[in-house]
Formats: C-alpha cells, structure tokens, sequence
C-alpha cells in the first residue's frame, strides 16, 4: 500500500480554512499523481493504491466539509463514486487472486499425484494415466474454478470499464480544476482566510 504525502506547513495559528487547502492540495496532487495508471487495467495494484488515495482525498473533503461548503459536498459525491468503482475493481482482484491460488494448489497437488501414479505405474498403465491427467473427469474441482475465474476475469473488465468511465466523465466536468479552485479559493459566500 502506498505511503500518505505528507502535509508540510500546517500553522497550527492560521485559520482553519487555511490549512484545510494546504491539506487538501497535498491530497488532491497525490490522487491525480496516479492518472497514468488508469488507462492500464493490468496495474491492480497501482489502481488499489489510487483506491487508497481516494480514500484520502474523501476524507480530507469530510473533515473539513463545513469549510469547503456546497463545492466540497459535491466534490465528495464525486470522490466517493470513484472510491466505490475501485473498491469493486479491488474486490474482484482479490478474488481472482485467491481462485487462482486455489486452482493452483489443486494443480500441483495432481501433479504430484500423476508423478507418484507414473513412478509406481507398469507400461501399460502409462496411457490410461496420461489421459486421465490429461482430461480431468468432470467432478473435477480445477473444471468449476476455471469457470469461476472465467467469470470473475469477466466481471473485472466490467467493474474497470465502468471506472474507467467514471474517472472520464468527471475528467470531462472538469473536476480536477474544481478540487484546485476548492484547494486555492474561498468557496462562494464566504471570504474568510
């Protein structure tokens, strides 16, 4: 997992609103630090880490929420969808990860099996042992774990198109210079700094 930036000149004497941009600015730089990585859906773990970054840029937006006004609750709407389209991705990965555990400790485990049988096996044995390994009977574990990754690979290209979509609507709203105006101006009706 990526390490948070850290927020360097917090004034502990300035205004809160003044520190919440220095944060917020901070958060905003590290989450779009990871834009080269969301054209590339074989990076799982670059896009788990623009996950956690998300989760950082969110709950920057929510702590200060009082601070960052009607902008902020709009911006945190945004932030979260994309936290939520990449907590699915994420959970997709996870789980192809542990079929494909599974489905390789099966496989070694008849390797094993297949290499024991050969050994202790006569001549004419041999065959009917090879296609046995060969076409697995179809009570077979490996055959549903196959299908299951088939599909969960499936679901994955949907979960990242449906990110990939995402991240490009708001690219095309211009949501990064809304979180820069947000991390640099006054938000509307008020003049505080």
């Amino acid at each position: 997992m990526s390490r948070a930036w850290p927020v360097h000149n917090v004034d502990a004497s300035a205004p809160v609103l003044v520190n919440a941009r220095r944060v917020l600015g901070v958060r905003i730089a590290e989450y779009y630090s990871y834009e080269p990585v969301v054209g590339h859906p074989e990076l799982s773990l670059a896009l788990h880490d623009l996950r956690i970054s998300t989760k950082r840029l969110r709950y920057t937006l929510e702590l200060f929420r009082t601070e960052f006004g009607d902008e902020g609750e709009r911006q945190i709407d945004r932030v979260k969808a994309v936290q939520e389209t990449l907590g699915d991705l994420h959970d997709h990965d996870v789980r192809i990860e542990m079929i494909g555990d599974e489905l390789s400790r099966l496989m070694l485990e008849q390797s094993r099996e297949t290499r024991a049988a050969i050994a202790e096996a006569s001549p004419d044995t041999l065959a009917s042992i090879a296609t046995a390994a060969l076409r697995p009977p179809p009570d077979d574990p490996r055959r549903g774990l196959i299908a299951l990754l088939g599909r969960e690979h499936g679901k994955r290209r949907e979960a990242y198109q449906r990110f990939r979509e995402l991240w490009d609507a708001y690219a095309g709203e211009g949501m990064r210079a809304d979180l820069v105006a947000l991390s640099t101006n006054p938000p509307r009706g008020q003049d505080r700094v």
